[in-house]
Formats: C-alpha cells, structure tokens, sequence
C-alpha cells in the first residue's frame, strides 16, 4: 500500500510531467547505441567464422610468359596446394569471377580497366590443422616469384579493431546518457523538494521520516521512468528493425553483382564475400530481451537516484 499512496502532489509538478518525455529519450539514444554494439559484435563474429577455414593464394601475372606456360604454373601450384597436409581444397577464381566481385566497388568498367589482375586461389583448410604458411610460399615461389599467401589475419585483426573501438564508443556514450538521465532525475527531484518543502515539513512534524519522504519520490520516478523508458525502447527496437531491414534490402541488390560469382565459385572464401555485401545483420531473441531489459534498468537507476538525492538533501538542510 505503500507504494499506491502518495501523500505529495507529485503528479502536479510541471517538470514531473516532462520526466518521462526527456527520460524517454535518452533511453531511445541508449538503446540505438546498445543495438548498434549488439550489430557489431555479431558482425564481427560473422567475419571471423566467415574467414575461418580460408586462405588466398595470389600468383602474380607474368606478361614475359605465354598463356601454355602461364596455365602449366598453375596447375603446378593448384597440385602443391593440394597436396600440402591440412588443406582440404582449392579453387581458381576466374577473371569473369574477379571482376564480378570487384564490380560493386570499382564500378561496372571493372573490365576495363587497364590493370592485369593475379591469379587468385581460394583455399580451403582444416580450422584444426597448423600450416607453415611461411614454407607454403616459398614453395610456391619456386613455382611463380612474388607469389603470395595470406590468411586474412591482418585484415580480419585491423577490421575487428576498428568494430572494438566502435563499441567502446557506442558503451561510452550509453554511459554518457545514463549519466544525462541521473542528472535529469536530480533536477526534477531537488525542484520538487523546494515546491513541496511547507507540505514536507508538516509530515517530518506528525512523525514522517526521511526514508518515508523518499519513497514518495522514488516510486514517482520509477514510474515515470519506466513509461518514459518503455516508450523510448519501443520506439528504438522499431528503428533498429528498419535498419536491419533497409541494409539487408540493400545487400541484396549488392549481392546480386556478386552472385553468379559465388555460384561458380564454390569455396568458402567467394561464399563469405557474398555474404558479406549482403548485411544480414538481424537480433537474436537474446538481444531483443537485452533491450527489453533497458527500461526497467533505467527506471531502477531513477528510483535509486531520487532516492539518493533527498535523503541526501534533506540531512543537508538539517
């Protein structure tokens, strides 16, 4: 019953009124945030499952050699990949394959462009086994020189760098607008302490205490809070929705360049590609109750904020 009856007019204050707006508010601009850090991280996870498994072998175009010579080099390195323990596959990516890919970037004159482009091998591998990359170039040098194998590490460990800092940033500013709200809960709290002090007053002078004085003020926030926080994440979940469908809209019209590529390729590194450009960012279950959580948190912090602030206030004034 206690948290039914009020014995001040709280609902009267002006600036109660708009609590749940402003409340509301930062608790959208907090969940875009903690929506958008939920994107990144199953991006990166995306990423690095996607290049798990992969390497890429680059012979470079030699235009001293015929095209017999250039296609004996080839199979020759096609038989050494093959054979080399841990590899499960290889696959030629044909010139058609690479311009296709490479279309959505450079434009629909990809083919004519006046650069040679490498032979490039997409390699499949046991995740399980360990390969001397480093003995599986020089190997293939002897076959071709400037021959190159890369494993996508740095890539995928620059790219993930840049998705963690994104997320720091994205947690800083959701502490930034929780902060924002603490102080928006202590505003409204202190005015309707100095609004209502004779109405205080008369409760400390039949008995009231100050915890008494305190509940009054933090059931108030917490329920304003939760109305302005419910509606904020409400709002946000719906645009976070239409992000992930706008973007995956426009990977599919991206992934349409690419596809007949994947197609003919039938590695795991053109299969990653495709599925790259088609931003198949979605939520899962877990995350849309990681939101749902958010208005109830943001509420609890209101509740304990306001309670903070006049006991707080009140011993100070005594």
């Amino acid at each position: 019953m206690t948290w039914r009856r009020s014995d001040l007019p709280l609902q009267a204050d002006p600036a109660t009124r708009f609590l749940p707006w402003i409340l509301g508010f930062l608790v959208y601009l907090s969940a875009l945030m903690i929506g958008c850090g939920l994107m990144i991280e199953q991006l990166a996870e995306s990423w690095q499952a996607g290049l798990a498994g992969n390497l890429t072998v680059e012979l470079p175009i030699d235009p001293t050699i015929d095209a017999k010579t250039r296609g004996d080099r080839l199979n020759a390195a096609i038989d050494l990949i093959t054979a080399t323990p841990g590899i499960t596959g290889a696959t030629v990516l044909e010139q058609a394959e690479l311009e296709r890919l490479l279309r959505p970037w450079l434009g629909d004159n990809v083919d004519q462009l006046d650069v040679a482009l490498p032979t490039m091998i997409a390699v499949t591998t046991n995740p399980n086994a360990v390969i001397d990359l480093a003995d599986l170039q020089l190997r293939l040098s002897a076959i071709a020189a400037d021959t190159r194998v890369d494993n996508h590490g740095n890539w995928v460990d620059g790219a993930l760098h840049f998705l963690r800092t994104l997320q720091g940033l994205a947690a800083f500013l959701v502490v930034l607008v929780l902060t924002a709200a603490a102080a928006t809960v202590i505003f409204v709290t202190r005015t309707g302490l100095a609004v209502h002090q004779p109405v205080i007053e008369i409760l400390h002078l039949v008995g009231a205490q100050d915890r008494y004085v305190a509940r009054q003020f933090q059931v108030q926030s917490f329920r304003v809070s939760l109305i302005g926080g419910t509606i904020g994440t409400v709002l946000a979940m719906m645009t976070l929705s239409g992000l992930s469908l706008a973007l995956g809209h426009q990977g599919m019209g991206l992934a349409g360049a690419a596809g007949q590529a994947a197609a003919g390729a039938t590695d795991r590194l053109g299969s990653f590609l495709v599925q790259s450009l088609s931003f198949g960012l979605s939520f899962t279950r877990w995350h849309w109750v990681a939101l749902a959580i958010l208005p109830v948190a943001t509420a609890v912090l209101a509740m304990l904020t306001a309670r903070w602030t006049v006991l707080r206030t009140i011993h100070r004034s005594m």
